[in-house]
């Protein structure tokens, strides 16, 4: 399988970070892991890219324990 070059992995990490990243929701590192993928045809045409998603506890059904009084 194909693998990329450094400025081919840094193209395809700026176009994530600037196609999906939100601050505080998404957050992609710049050395983010990247995992090649094939189409139904044997190319590789893409790859997944490791992000950050926040999940507020809140969203979860976690209670969030009240801050602590001095």
């Amino acid at each position: 399988m194909r693998k990329l070059t450094e400025e081919e992995t840094k193209k395809v990490v700026d176009a994530a970070r600037d196609g999906y990243a939100m601050d505080s929701m998404i957050e992609v590192d710049p050395g983010a892991e990247l995992s090649l993928g094939e189409d139904a045809h044997g190319r590789v045409d893409g790859c997944y890219v490791q992000a950050w998603v926040w999940v507020r506890f809140e969203d979860a059904g976690i209670a969030v324990e009240p801050e602590e009084q001095p």
